[in-house]
């Protein structure tokens, strides 16, 4: 029992592994097969392909029982204080969209082309953002209930080397982005980890991520 524990335990580790093989693969693969395709510019389409494979992979995983994930991060259970939940949802928004207009009113008198965007737009044929509100969640749903659950698991409950460790995967997982979405991917993911470890449910954190994703694009950023 405790062997097949701790085999358990290495999954979640060697998915980390394989996940980043497969990013990197992915990418020489679409190069060289992909008519157009380079990086930069395509990392929407390498980061949709990427999600695919290594959400077959963790199915097979979790069918086999190499690895845990429960439904149950759809639910918010009665432990949860729901409304303090989102009311810290709205206010990191509000705080978030404040800070991005600012920047944009700063770039309107440095860069004429800046000042020449719209102000809101959604721009839903630019990078498949039309598709967002979706693949936010399948992210989230891969990153908290599938691997920080299980990383937490296999390192003993330890919340914060657990936290620490997921932030930095999910870096690694941006390295085609440029420099500040690949920071910025990995805070976020620490911050909405916090968040997911303490209320157990995926729609809070979803909320964020799909926020902090098309926003700056939509108010003329990026």
């Amino acid at each position: 029992m405790k062997a097949e524990k701790e085999e358990k335990n290495k999954s979640v580790f060697i998915l980390s592994l394989v996940g980043v093989i497969i990013l990197v693969l992915t990418n020489r693969v679409c190069e060289r097969f992909l008519p157009g395709y380079s990086i930069p510019g395509s990392e929407s389409l390498l980061i949709k392909i990427f999600m695919a494979i290594v959400s077959v992979i963790a199915l097979i995983l979790v069918l086999c029982g190499k690895l845990s994930f429960s439904l149950s991060c759809f639910k918010i259970s009665k432990e949860c204080n729901a409304k303090r939940e989102f009311l810290e949802v709205a206010i990191v928004i509000l705080l978030y969209t404040a800070v991005l207009l600012g920047y944009r009113f700063y770039l309107n008198t440095k860069d004429p082309v800046v000042a020449a965007r719209p102000y809101f737009a959604l721009y839903l044929t630019t990078n498949y953002r039309w598709s967002y509100p979706f693949i936010s969640l399948w992210q989230e749903l891969l990153i908290k209930p599938l691997w920080q659950d299980n990383v937490k698991q296999a390192m003993g409950g330890r919340k914060w080397i657990t936290l620490i460790y997921i932030g930095l995967l999910f870096s690694v997982f941006h390295m085609h982005y440029r420099l500040i979405t690949f920071l910025g991917a990995g805070i976020m993911c620490f911050v909405t980890g916090i968040l997911y470890e303490r209320d157990k449910n995926i729609w809070g954190v979803w909320i964020l991520h799909f926020v902090f994703g098309i926003l700056p694009r939509t108010i003329g950023l990026g």
